[in-house]
């Protein structure tokens, strides 16, 4: 009867309209975890391709997404570097504040900064390859991360490190803070860019190590009493 074979097709319809939709919240989850996945994918092709070798379309495809959602989120390649500098550095400074905050002696401190950015070379190199080849070596790269506000605070943290070092009678009193901030912050950025460019071997845990006691090192030398 074409009233008997009505009846579930009305049910089936009614089933449909009853069944829920995607959540606001779960679609706004959707949202930073994509563009997440742009970042990440960006670093990896920023590291294998270079800058001016990487596309659009390339980490759009490492991203697994659409050409199109990577506009959707990032004007350009330009805006891409920006924000995979912008998200790294952010990292880096809740460290820096975290250690400058923590307890410890002056050197535990000037050596707990190495070893996060010792560590990050070890567990992530790409992100590390990409700052230190791409962002501060290319001209994009340096817009991006050249402003004074960007590094002001980064030296000013470590000067505060410095600081309490001096005033607990651990570190030269005659030495000027912000000087030797520049210069532990200068001498860390070489020590990893000698490993991310092969001039020192860094192909193991131990040799990354190795670098990172001799860096260290070598950095507070010249700030130990005498």
């Amino acid at each position: 009867m074409p009233g008997g074979r009505d009846r579930p097709k009305n049910q089936r319809v009614s089933r449909a309209r009853t069944r829920p939709a995607p959540s606001a919240g779960a679609a706004g989850r959707a949202e930073p975890e994509k563009r997440r996945a742009i970042l990440h994918a960006a670093v990896r092709v920023f590291a294998e391709r270079g800058y001016h070798g990487c596309r659009i379309a390339d980490v759009a495809r490492a991203a697994e997404v659409a050409y199109g959602l990577v506009y959707h989120y990032f004007r350009n390649k330009d805006e891409l570097l920006e924000s995979v500098f912008a998200e790294q550095w952010t990292i880096f400074m809740n460290a820096l504040a975290a250690i400058d905050a923590g307890p410890g002696s002056a050197e535990e401190k000037v050596a707990g900064i190495f070893s996060f950015v010792f560590d990050v070379y070890k567990t992530a190199p790409a992100a590390v390859r990409v700052l230190i080849l791409e962002v501060t070596r290319t001209p994009q790269g340096l817009r991006a991360g050249s402003t004074r506000e960007t590094f002001e605070k980064a030296v000013e943290l470590v000067a505060g490190v410095v600081r309490q070092g001096q005033a607990r009678g651990e570190l030269r009193a005659d030495a000027d803070p912000v000087i030797c901030a520049a210069g532990l912050l200068g001498a860390l950025e070489l020590a990893v860019s000698a490993m991310v460019v092969g001039i020192v071997p860094a192909g193991s845990e131990a040799e990354i190590d190795r670098v990172k006691q001799q860096a260290v090192d070598n950095a507070l030398s010249g700030l130990r009493r005498r």
